[in-house]
């Protein structure tokens, strides 16, 4: 039986798609770490938002309102974002556990990885999306889908090399 040569692409893909793990993993750890920094700094911007508010006279400055809605918008965020960090972290990690299965089996080149790869690759921005919600932590998320729609395009694309 002959085995099938690996194309070049794909082994460059799979070579970044390790990377990609080992850095999601790592992305992860710090993420359930970050928790109780980020708990602090929303605490400071709290009690900064609120200061702002307090002083005499603001209420007139033009812009304003606009500018504290922003503000309490973005420390919201971060609040959502530190009381999720655990979980968050929980889910990248596991979600690029996936992810390596999935590039593990396309590397030998095995159709049934991509789909594997797909599930892992939009699980994380899912769960940020539905965890911290659609504001500013939204916009957050959705940049977390650039690079993995990316990969599964470039992946999908190689996927008649597979069997």
């Amino acid at each position: 039986m002959e085995t099938k040569k690996r194309p070049t692409f794909i082994t460059v893909l799979g070579i970044l798609g390790f990377i990609g793990v080992g850095w999601q993993i790592i992305s992860g750890i710090i993420t359930m770490g970050a928790g109780a920094v980020t708990s602090a700094v929303t605490s400071a911007g709290s009690s900064y938002a609120e200061g702002l508010s307090n002083i005499e006279g603001m209420e007139n400055v033009e812009g304003m309102d606009q500018a504290m809605a922003g503000l309490n918008e973005a420390v919201d965020a971060a609040n959502k974002l530190a009381q999720n960090a655990t979980i968050l972290g929980i889910i990248n990690i596991v979600a690029a556990l996936v992810c390596l299965l999935g590039i593990i089996w396309m590397w030998k080149l095995q159709k049934k990885g991509f789909f594997v790869y797909v599930i892992g690759e939009i699980a994380a921005p899912v769960a940020t999306l539905v965890l911290v919600g659609f504001g500013l932590g939204g916009f957050m998320a959705t940049l977390g889908f650039i690079f993995p729609i990316i990969f599964i395009i470039l992946w999908g694309l190689n996927l008649k090399h597979m069997s």
